[in-house]
This record gives structure tokens, sequence and C-alpha cells, in this order.
């Protein structure tokens, strides 16, 4: 008998989700993979997720709007009821919190978010955080995994990475700073979370080799002649951000000379700007012949597909610190293409090296970088002469990609061997259904562990990294008043509460305190002192909660419908 599915509530967020085509005066700037990434998950999870009742966190119900749509037009809807309950970020620590939360696993597109483990150390929730790395060279997604390391983590919250080599990127993160924090201050901080290796996933529906008659069509699109080999590289067209194009523009001119073969080089993406649209097509006469090279609008979802039916080879040599994984790899084996790969992070975990295609050596110099991320912590340059910083520093060798690539433009026999290897390689391995299983899987082993973890009594109210004002401003008022503090109404209290409760400078954050007048004017027709404790009381029978309650009492303190009685000890 199957297990049910854990109950895991998704942190949505449309820019995650959604494949989003970015404007600029002169039109889309460009899709980003983690984009893609985080769209194919999402359909993936509604196509092969065992759950019937879909929680998402948003920042807003409006944001959550777009996955409505999704979940009420996607064709999964079809063949099985689900329904959908959106949990405004405003509402989630009073869901979360609650005995029986909507989900006791909350997954997100990006690293864990530590505002959530800060507001479960401090409303006492039971639920495990979980996310997922994607690009990982900003500063932002740096203080994410340092994060880790300061925030209130626990052992059952589980930081996915893509691939091998990010993991050990997050573990040279994290350990430097972890031996920063021991040299400071003594002891042994660790990362506490799971680091869990679960690669991205492809559909093999979507991405198979091509048949006969579409392969005819789409060489035609694409201008390929009969004899030409057509060698396909996939993404955006971004030299410092994304993949420098020399090694691409080396290999396919050299696997034409040594071969005597037609080749046809296609870029399927899209450029970030004209001017890096004008340097690839500049770069590509000078580099590329007697290669001939095509662009192709890779913004076009028919373009982009029909790119994959007209390959022969497939070629990707990242150099970029800011990629993964190489969701394009796993597209190009699913279609059944050999590819040839830089031998780069989640790449290696992807290309079966002589199986598959061929991995490109990548070598870096010791010390060419080393100032550049203190220089770009301190903001002496940006993001983006950080990552140019480094594409410049990293070399894919240019005679192994010709090499490898040559030898593919040469033999038919060796495309079709290593391209039928990529495709069962693919199906094996990288599935969306295998991938959406192996997610399951583990919140299923998070959900285990957050319903038996007992959490560690508060030592004082709020979170630790900013303690609530009782503790934080313990010294700033002249006295505090506890439940045993004596007050009573004022005169003609009653009579004016209508007044403070509908006057704009005298009525804010109204939704954190009671603002129904009836039990207020209830409270306040009741003579004689009354402690704190006993108005909270009253206020707690009328369905108001401790908290709101006792900010109710201090609003009615604050505009003079209740008063400390005189003498009274405070």
């Amino acid at each position: 008998m199957t297990d049910p599915p854990p109950a895991v509530a998704l942190y949505y967020e449309p820019d995650a989700h959604t494949e989003l085509f970015g404007k600029s005066p002169d039109g889309p700037a460009g899709l980003m993979g983690r984009q893609v990434a985080g769209k194919e998950f999402l359909d993936a999870y509604l196509w092969h997720g065992r759950f019937d009742t879909l929680t998402a966190v948003a920042r807003s119900r409006r944001r959550a709007e777009p996955l409505l749509r999704l979940c009420q037009d996607h064709p999964s809807s079809r063949r099985r009821a689900r329904r959908l309950r959106v949990v405004p970020e405003t509402e989630f620590a009073d869901a979360f919190a609650a005995p029986e939360p909507p989900a006791r696993v909350l997954h997100h597109p990006c690293p864990p978010d530590a505002r959530f483990a800060w507001l479960r150390q401090a409303a006492g929730g039971r639920f495990a955080l979980c996310g997922v790395t994607h690009t990982l060279s900003s500063l932002a997604a740096v203080r994410a995994l340092t994060d880790l390391l300061t925030s209130p983590f626990e052992p059952f919250d589980t930081l996915i990475c893509t691939s091998k080599a990010v993991a050990e990127m997050v573990r040279a993160v994290t350990g430097a700073y972890a031996d920063f924090l021991a040299d400071r201050f003594g002891g042994r901080p660790r990362v506490l979370s799971r680091l869990e290796v679960v690669p991205l996933g492809v559909d093999p529906e979507r991405f198979r080799p091509a048949t006969a008659p579409e392969r005819v069509t789409e060489r035609a699109r694409l201008g390929a002649a009969d004899d030409e080999v057509v060698v396909l590289c996939v993404g955006r067209l971004s030299h410092h951000a994304k993949a420098h194009p020399y090694p691409v523009f080396h290999a396919a001119a050299e696997a034409a000379r040594r071969t005597g073969r037609k080749v046809l080089l296609v870029f399927s993406g899209w450029a970030i700007s004209p001017v890096v649209d004008a340097a690839y097509r500049d770069a590509a006469k000078r580099f590329a012949a007697p290669a001939r090279v095509a662009f192709a609008n890779g913004l076009d979802p028919a373009v982009r597909t029909g790119a994959w039916r007209a390959a022969d080879v497939f070629i990707s040599l990242p150099d970029n610190v800011q990629e993964t994984f190489g969701l394009v790899v796993t597209e190009a084996m699913a279609s059944g293409l050999p590819v040839v790969g830089s031998d780069w992070d989640g790449y290696r975990d992807l290309v079966a090296d002589g199986e598959t295609g061929f991995l490109v050596p990548t070598r870096m110099v010791r010390g060419a970088t080393a100032e550049s991320t203190a220089r770009h912590l301190f903001g002496t340059i940006n993001y983006d002469h950080f990552l140019a910083e480094c594409v410049q520093a990293t070399a894919v060798d240019p005679a192994a990609a010709a090499g490898a690539l040559a030898r593919l433009v040469a033999d038919a026999g060796l495309r079709e061997a290593m391209g039928r290897a990529g495709r069962e390689r693919a199906l094996k391995h990288f599935t969306w259904e295998r991938v959406v299983r192996l997610h399951e899987t583990l919140w299923a082993e998070q959900d285990r562990a957050v319903r038996s973890w007992q959490p560690p009594p508060p030592r004082h109210l709020g979170p630790t990294a900013y303690p609530a004002p009782e503790h934080s401003y313990a010294g700033y008022p002249s006295a505090w008043l506890d439940d045993d503090s004596p007050v009573r109404p004022t005169a003609g209290a009653s009579d004016s509460l209508s007044t403070f409760l509908t006057m704009p400078l005298t009525n804010m954050e109204g939704s954190r305190r009671c603002m129904d007048a009836d039990p207020l004017t209830t409270l306040l027709r009741t003579p004689g002192p009354r402690s704190v404790g006993e108005l909270v009381a009253d206020l707690g029978r009328s369905g108001v909660g401790p908290g709101p309650a006792r900010a109710t009492v201090a609003w009615l303190l604050k505009y003079g419908l209740l008063e400390l009685i005189p003498g009274a000890s405070t």
C-alpha cells in the first residue's frame, strides 16, 4: 500500500515559476533559466504530484492569481480534481502555527527563506523548510547560504542542490563562514540543514528525437541544406553572464576545416541587448568561418522547440560561475542528440563522457580572481563586472572542443550511437516524473521529522534576530503593565469609543487588535477596577487572541478610554 503524500506548501512567486520575457525599449530582453526550470517543475508537479490539495504561500492573493489560472486550465485537472488553497504571507503565522497547519513542509523555488525560520522560532510553528538552488553567484544568494549558519534552521530543513558541484560550492562558502565564526566567537558552528543533490528534469514527450517529416520541416525553417551538419547551441546570448561563445565558434570552424563537411552552427537564443547581438554576429564572422552561423529567435517557442528537431549535434560550453546545472543538456539528451559540453559544474553530472557525448576540460589560474569577490562585496564592481572578471579568467580548452566536435561532425554513426545513449540516460535519470518522486520522498522524510520535533522553550519573546519590543525596548517606558495591573474605564469612555475607532489618526494598524465596537463597549461600560488579565480574558470570550487582546487594552489606555488606577503598583 502506498503511503499518503506529504502535505506540502509551495512558495509561489510569478517571477520564479513563469517564463517572463523582460521588456526593454528594443523588445524582449530575454528569458532566464531559473524561470524555465521553475515553470517546468510546477507543470511536472501538477502532472505527477500525488497531492489532492495544493497549498500555495504567496506575498498576496493577487500574486497567486497566475497559479490559480494555471491550476484551472492545466490538462491534469481533467483527470483529477484538486483544491488550491492560497495563504498570503500576512496570514502565514496564524495558519502555520496552528496545531494542524495546512502543510508540514514549505518548499521555496530558491534557497529556504530565513524569514520563515525566524518566524517559526518566534511563533512556535512546527513546519519544515525546503528550497532549491539555481544561480548562487549573486551577493543575495551567498547571503542566503551564510544565513544557513546564523538563522534558526533545523536538521530537518533541506537545501536541494541541483548538482554535486553546487553542493561543493555551498560547503565551501558555509565552511569559510563557519571558520570565521569559530575564530571570532569560538565553538564549532556548522550548517544544521540537510544538503541533498536532486537534479532538474526534462519532459521526454516534449523533448524527443525528431520524426523524418519534422526533421525536414525544421531544417527548412533554419535554411539548413541536406548535406550540412547542424550544430545547435541553445540559451541566452550573454558572453559575460552565461557562456563566452569563442570556443563554440572555434570548434565549429575547426570541425568544418578538419572534416571537409559543411557545418551550420545555430544559436537558438536571445541576446540581452542589441549591442551583444551585434557582437555575437561580428565574432561569428571572425572566428567561425568556414562554418556557417545562423541565429534563431529563441524567444519564439515554436522556433525554440523546432531547433531541437533540426539538429545533429548539441554544443554548450559554459565558463560562468552563475551556471549550476545545465537544463539544456537534459533537453538535448532527451532529444537524442550527442552533447559537447564543458567539464564544468552540473554538466559533468549529466554528460557521460565518451558515451553520450564529450566533456571539454576547463581551467582557471589560481589567484587570477582572488580579489573579485571582495571587490564585488564592497561595491567596487557590480554583479555583471564580477561575472565578466571570472569569465575572462576561465578557459574552456578550445583545441579539445574542436577535436570533440570534429569527431561527431565526421561520424554519423557515432552521432547516432551517442544520441541514443543520451536519450536512454535522460529517461533513466532525468525525467520530471522521477524528479517529482525524489522531491516527494524528501518532503515525506521532512514531514515525519518535524512531527516528532520538540522545539526548545523560548528564552525571550520574539525571534532572536530581533527580540520583541518588550525585550528590545524594556528600558524605554516609565513602567510596564502586567496582567495583574489594575485599570478602569474613564468617564464617558463608551460614548467616545466610536470617534477613536473611525478616525484614521487614531485607528492605525487595526488588524492587530479588536475593532468590534460591541465587546469594546461592553468592556468600557463595566464599572470598577479590573486587572489587565481580566480584560484580556473577557476579550478572549469574544474570539480575540491573547496578543491582540493585550494590544487592544494598550490602545484603550493610549487614548484615555482606560486609565491606570492611581497609586496602583506597576
